[in-house]
């Protein structure tokens, strides 16, 4: 196997990994509704704040309705597929197309997939639910969780798209 191959591949089973990753957390928030729902509930509430917390004035942003807080998780499932299915479709792309023009289309799927996660993970948690919820006092606090995904796919898409070494002819 060249090296240039062995490269390719490599980046096509790392995309593999977070779309299966992506696609996994979706399905289990759908066959275990309820589990991640109370956390987005409690975060969204904003009624499980640590006894330190003071920012009272802080609280008028909470969400109570119920429906606005299943749309919420609804969203993010669907964000979560999303993201998930762009990441497997072009690791599967890259796979198909190793040492081909065409590889390059699979990163570009992969960057699109990584770009919703990050929007799930950094825009909806890190933003969203630690900053506007102050989810950072709650005693339903996710932000490391999301800080920890965040990184590993913000550094998974440069490696994906970094070129290339041009190998020689002989390896």
């Amino acid at each position: 196997m060249k090296l240039q191959e062995t490269h390719e591949i490599s980046k096509a089973s790392i995309s593999l990994m977070v779309g299966f990753f992506c696609l996994l957390v979706g399905y289990n928030n759908i066959i275990d509704y309820n589990t991640n729902y109370q956390f987005l509930e409690h975060v969204l509430r904003m009624d499980a704040m640590q006894p330190w917390f003071q920012g009272e004035h802080l609280k008028s942003r909470a969400i109570t309705n119920d429906i606005l807080v299943h749309i919420g998780y609804w969203g993010i499932i669907a964000g979560e597929l999303v993201a998930g299915f762009f990441c497997t479709f072009g690791s599967l792309v890259m796979l198909k197309n190793i040492c081909k023009d065409k590889f390059e289309f699979g990163q570009s799927l992969y960057l699109i997939g990584g770009t919703v996660a990050l929007f799930v993970w950094f825009l909806g948690f890190a933003i969203i639910g630690a900053e506007w919820f102050q989810m950072w006092a709650s005693k339903w606090n996710g932000q490391m969780k999301a800080y920890a995904f965040i990184s590993f796919i913000v550094m998974t898409m440069v490696y994906v798209v970094i070129p290339s070494p041009k190998f020689s002819s002989n390896q």
